[in-house]
């Protein structure tokens, strides 16, 4: 069976709380963020590093977790475009870790972030919605209920006839069960042919 993106229930399309569009904002600032600290910290560890500085080490290790955070970013805001919130929310958790230790900046922008999902979670959960997984896809073809059958206005609501289903047809009792005339013993009804066989002698009876 096929299926098509889900579409989200009738008066919930942009519904989604202020928060998720702060979360991206963040997650974006972040990522932009990332790929400039990065440029600077390792452009200063290698010039540093031909002046035999100490805290050439620190800047280029401090650029690589940039580089690293700027690709994580892409995929938390991924995880929160699928609504898999408490994912995000613990992918976000190291990378502002590490940018609190090698970018306070950065690290500030994520945490806010990371803030910022608890509200939407427990509004997810509020609402009934699986917090790990996202929204489900729907089968192809599915329509709302109230999209399903036309209504005017002040007239009772109707409902869809069922489809009759027709009774399963009696089955036929089998006639008793009769005995090979050669070698006296019960036969086998092969109801695909309608007749009794005898096995040991290789005739219908």
């Amino acid at each position: 069976m096929g299926y098509s993106q889900y579409t989200p229930p009738p008066g919930s399309a942009g519904m989604e709380p202020p928060e998720v569009q702060s979360i991206q904002s963040m997650l974006h600032v972040a990522r932009i963020l990332a790929i400039i600290f990065a440029i600077l910290f390792l452009v200063a560890g290698i010039f540093l590093v031909v002046l035999r500085a100490y805290t050439a080490i620190w800047l280029v290790i401090a650029g690589l977790i940039a580089i690293l955070v700027y690709t994580q970013m892409r995929s938390i805001a991924d995880k929160v475009n699928a609504h898999q919130y408490e994912a995000a929310k613990s992918q976000t958790l190291l990378w502002l870790v590490l940018g609190l230790i090698f970018g306070i900046v950065l690290g500030i922008i994520l945490l806010i972030a990371y803030i910022k999902f608890d509200t939407v979670i427990t509004l997810q959960r509020s609402q009934g919605q699986p917090s790990g997984m996202g929204y489900p896809p729907a089968p192809v073809g599915y329509q709302p209920p109230s999209a399903m059958i036309p209504q005017q206005a002040g007239a009772p609501m109707a409902q869809a006839p069922m489809p009759a289903t027709p009774p399963p047809p009696p089955s036929a009792a089998a006639p008793p069960t009769p005995f090979c005339s050669k070698c006296g013993k019960p036969t086998t009804y092969i109801a695909q042919y309608g007749r009794y066989y005898c096995y040991d002698d290789k005739l219908y009876v």
